[in-house]
Protein backbone atom coordinates (compact mmCIF):
# COMPACT_ATOMS: atom_id res chain seq x y z
CA UNK A 1 0.00 0.00 0.00
CA UNK A 2 2.54 2.56 1.00
CA UNK A 3 4.93 1.14 -2.23
CA UNK A 4 1.39 2.06 -4.67
CA UNK A 5 0.72 5.70 -2.77
CA UNK A 6 4.56 6.57 -3.02
CA UNK A 7 4.22 5.42 -6.96
CA UNK A 8 0.99 8.09 -7.41
CA UNK A 9 2.52 10.86 -5.74
CA UNK A 10 5.64 10.35 -7.53
CA UNK A 11 3.47 10.70 -11.03
CA UNK A 12 1.70 13.76 -9.97
CA UNK A 13 4.85 15.64 -9.33
CA UNK A 14 6.87 14.71 -12.02
CA UNK A 15 4.65 17.19 -14.41
CA UNK A 16 5.35 20.02 -12.27
CA UNK A 17 9.03 19.29 -11.75
CA UNK A 18 9.33 19.24 -15.80
CA UNK A 19 7.81 22.71 -15.91
CA UNK A 20 10.50 24.08 -13.77
CA UNK A 21 13.39 22.96 -15.60
CA UNK A 22 15.09 25.54 -17.82
CA UNK A 23 14.52 25.49 -21.87
CA UNK A 24 17.16 23.51 -23.62
CA UNK A 25 19.64 25.63 -26.00
CA UNK A 26 18.80 24.70 -29.80
CA UNK A 27 21.47 23.41 -31.72
CA UNK A 28 21.14 26.60 -33.69
CA UNK A 29 21.92 29.15 -30.95
CA UNK A 30 25.33 26.51 -30.01
CA UNK A 31 28.50 28.48 -30.93
CA UNK A 32 30.72 27.37 -34.19
CA UNK A 33 33.80 25.27 -33.11
CA UNK A 34 36.85 27.12 -32.88
CA UNK A 35 38.79 25.43 -34.98
CA UNK A 36 38.28 23.53 -38.13
CA UNK A 37 40.17 20.77 -40.27
CA UNK A 38 42.16 22.73 -43.05
CA UNK A 39 43.79 19.68 -44.71
CA UNK A 40 46.63 16.68 -44.55
CA UNK A 41 49.78 15.74 -44.35
CA UNK A 42 51.25 11.71 -45.29
CA UNK A 43 53.83 9.82 -45.48
CA UNK A 44 53.89 6.50 -46.82
CA UNK A 45 56.28 3.50 -47.59
CA UNK A 46 55.30 0.39 -50.14
CA UNK A 47 56.58 -1.00 -53.15
CA UNK A 48 56.25 -0.45 -57.01
CA UNK A 49 56.35 -2.99 -59.47
CA UNK A 50 56.20 -2.77 -62.76
CA UNK A 51 53.43 -4.31 -65.09
CA UNK A 52 53.49 -4.77 -69.34
CA UNK A 53 55.72 -3.71 -72.03
CA UNK A 54 59.79 -4.16 -71.95
CA UNK A 55 59.36 -2.25 -68.25
CA UNK A 56 57.35 -5.16 -66.70
CA UNK A 57 58.56 -7.74 -69.28
CA UNK A 58 58.92 -11.22 -66.78
CA UNK A 59 62.72 -11.74 -68.16
CA UNK A 60 63.84 -8.48 -69.55
CA UNK A 61 62.08 -6.18 -67.67
CA UNK A 62 62.71 -4.45 -63.79
CA UNK A 63 61.87 -6.36 -60.71
CA UNK A 64 59.60 -4.90 -57.84
CA UNK A 65 61.31 -1.98 -56.10
CA UNK A 66 60.76 -0.35 -52.49
CA UNK A 67 58.91 2.92 -52.72
CA UNK A 68 58.28 6.67 -51.04
CA UNK A 69 55.49 8.94 -51.07
CA UNK A 70 54.95 11.92 -49.18
CA UNK A 71 51.77 14.14 -49.81
CA UNK A 72 49.87 17.54 -48.55
CA UNK A 73 46.89 18.75 -49.26
CA UNK A 74 44.07 21.02 -49.05
CA UNK A 75 40.46 19.95 -47.71
CA UNK A 76 37.41 21.33 -49.59
CA UNK A 77 34.79 19.89 -48.07
CA UNK A 78 34.12 16.44 -46.29
CA UNK A 79 34.02 14.90 -49.92
CA UNK A 80 37.14 16.80 -51.86
CA UNK A 81 40.42 17.41 -50.90
CA UNK A 82 43.48 18.47 -53.65
CA UNK A 83 47.03 18.64 -53.39
CA UNK A 84 50.47 17.28 -54.51
CA UNK A 85 52.24 14.18 -54.23
CA UNK A 86 55.68 12.99 -54.68
CA UNK A 87 56.63 9.04 -55.06
CA UNK A 88 59.84 7.97 -55.42
CA UNK A 89 60.96 3.98 -56.63
CA UNK A 90 64.23 3.96 -55.07
CA UNK A 91 65.87 0.39 -57.05
CA UNK A 92 64.18 -1.27 -60.03
CA UNK A 93 66.88 -4.13 -60.58
CA UNK A 94 67.21 -5.64 -63.97
CA UNK A 95 66.12 -9.32 -64.29
CA UNK A 96 68.45 -9.62 -67.71
CA UNK A 97 71.38 -7.34 -67.03
CA UNK A 98 73.55 -7.39 -63.73
CA UNK A 99 73.86 -3.87 -62.18
CA UNK A 100 71.04 -2.13 -64.42
CA UNK A 101 68.71 -0.25 -62.32
CA UNK A 102 66.23 2.67 -62.35
CA UNK A 103 65.18 5.12 -60.31
CA UNK A 104 61.97 6.76 -60.49
CA UNK A 105 60.43 10.13 -59.14
CA UNK A 106 56.87 11.90 -59.77
CA UNK A 107 55.55 14.92 -58.88
CA UNK A 108 52.21 15.20 -59.19
CA UNK A 109 49.03 17.00 -58.27
CA UNK A 110 45.90 15.29 -57.58
CA UNK A 111 41.95 15.35 -56.80
CA UNK A 112 40.86 13.03 -53.80
CA UNK A 113 36.80 11.66 -53.13
CA UNK A 114 37.04 10.45 -49.89
CA UNK A 115 33.75 8.46 -48.25
CA UNK A 116 33.30 7.99 -44.63
CA UNK A 117 31.76 5.04 -43.40
CA UNK A 118 32.02 4.74 -39.68
CA UNK A 119 35.56 5.54 -38.29
CA UNK A 120 36.58 3.95 -41.16
CA UNK A 121 37.21 6.03 -45.14
CA UNK A 122 37.38 4.80 -48.54
CA UNK A 123 38.79 7.05 -51.05
CA UNK A 124 39.51 7.95 -54.86
CA UNK A 125 42.54 10.14 -56.27
CA UNK A 126 43.38 10.18 -59.74
CA UNK A 127 46.75 12.54 -60.35
CA UNK A 128 48.92 13.85 -63.34
CA UNK A 129 52.16 15.30 -63.44
CA UNK A 130 55.82 14.74 -63.77
CA UNK A 131 57.98 11.34 -64.18
CA UNK A 132 62.02 11.68 -63.59
CA UNK A 133 63.74 8.12 -64.06
CA UNK A 134 67.63 7.62 -64.24
CA UNK A 135 69.43 4.64 -65.25
CA UNK A 136 72.63 3.93 -63.11
CA UNK A 137 75.76 3.44 -64.38
CA UNK A 138 76.78 -0.28 -65.02
CA UNK A 139 78.96 -2.60 -66.23
CA UNK A 140 78.11 -5.63 -68.66
CA UNK A 141 79.59 -7.64 -70.89
CA UNK A 142 83.12 -6.43 -69.72
CA UNK A 143 82.44 -2.94 -70.04
CA UNK A 144 81.34 -0.26 -68.54
CA UNK A 145 78.20 1.77 -69.58
CA UNK A 146 77.13 5.35 -68.90
CA UNK A 147 74.23 6.41 -67.04
CA UNK A 148 70.91 8.08 -68.48
CA UNK A 149 68.08 10.19 -67.69
CA UNK A 150 64.77 12.03 -68.83
CA UNK A 151 61.36 13.44 -67.45
CA UNK A 152 58.30 12.30 -69.42
CA UNK A 153 54.46 13.15 -68.41
CA UNK A 154 52.35 10.72 -66.79
CA UNK A 155 49.26 9.93 -64.49
CA UNK A 156 48.39 7.87 -61.53
CA UNK A 157 44.78 6.46 -60.73
CA UNK A 158 43.51 4.57 -58.10
CA UNK A 159 42.22 4.08 -54.27
CA UNK A 160 42.43 2.94 -50.52
CA UNK A 161 40.84 2.78 -47.78
CA UNK A 162 41.75 4.09 -44.13
CA UNK A 163 41.22 3.64 -40.72
CA UNK A 164 41.81 5.40 -37.09
CA UNK A 165 45.31 4.68 -36.17
CA UNK A 166 47.83 5.99 -33.13
CA UNK A 167 48.42 9.17 -31.97
CA UNK A 168 45.59 10.84 -33.63
CA UNK A 169 46.29 9.38 -37.34
CA UNK A 170 45.25 7.22 -39.91
CA UNK A 171 46.59 4.60 -41.22
CA UNK A 172 45.64 3.52 -45.26
CA UNK A 173 46.33 0.58 -47.63
CA UNK A 174 46.78 2.95 -50.90
CA UNK A 175 46.85 0.99 -54.43
CA UNK A 176 47.71 2.82 -57.04
CA UNK A 177 48.77 2.55 -61.46
CA UNK A 178 51.35 5.13 -62.75
CA UNK A 179 52.09 5.48 -66.07
CA UNK A 180 54.37 7.05 -67.88
CA UNK A 181 54.28 7.95 -71.41
CA UNK A 182 57.80 7.79 -72.04
CA UNK A 183 61.13 6.11 -70.62
CA UNK A 184 63.77 6.67 -73.35
CA UNK A 185 67.01 8.04 -73.89
CA UNK A 186 70.30 7.92 -75.31
CA UNK A 187 71.55 4.26 -73.49
CA UNK A 188 67.84 3.17 -72.29
CA UNK A 189 64.61 3.05 -74.52
CA UNK A 190 61.72 1.49 -72.79
CA UNK A 191 58.88 3.03 -74.45
CA UNK A 192 55.72 3.64 -72.00
CA UNK A 193 56.07 2.13 -68.82
CA UNK A 194 53.38 1.05 -66.36
CA UNK A 195 53.78 0.33 -62.28
CA UNK A 196 51.33 -1.17 -59.95
CA UNK A 197 52.01 0.52 -55.95
CA UNK A 198 50.92 -0.89 -52.97
CA UNK A 199 51.91 1.44 -49.80
CA UNK A 200 50.81 1.65 -46.52
CA UNK A 201 50.00 5.41 -45.67
CA UNK A 202 49.74 7.66 -42.30
CA UNK A 203 48.00 10.76 -42.65
CA UNK A 204 47.99 13.41 -40.08
CA UNK A 205 45.06 15.79 -39.99
CA UNK A 206 46.48 19.39 -39.87
CA UNK A 207 43.72 21.60 -37.85
CA UNK A 208 43.73 25.83 -37.81
CA UNK A 209 41.94 28.09 -35.54
CA UNK A 210 38.63 29.42 -36.86
CA UNK A 211 38.56 33.45 -37.36
CA UNK A 212 36.00 35.16 -36.02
Amino acid sequence: MRRALALACWLLAAPAAAQNLPDLPDLGDLPPPARYLAGYVSAGLGWSRPVGGHWGDGDTGFKTSPALTLAVSKRVDELLSYGAETCYGSRYLNRGVDGLQVKLLSLTPFIRASFPYGDSAYYGVLGAGLYHWQQQTYTAGGSRRGSDSGSSGGFNLGGGASYPFMFGTRLALDLRWHHVFNVSGANLDLGSADSLNAMFIVTYGVWKARTP
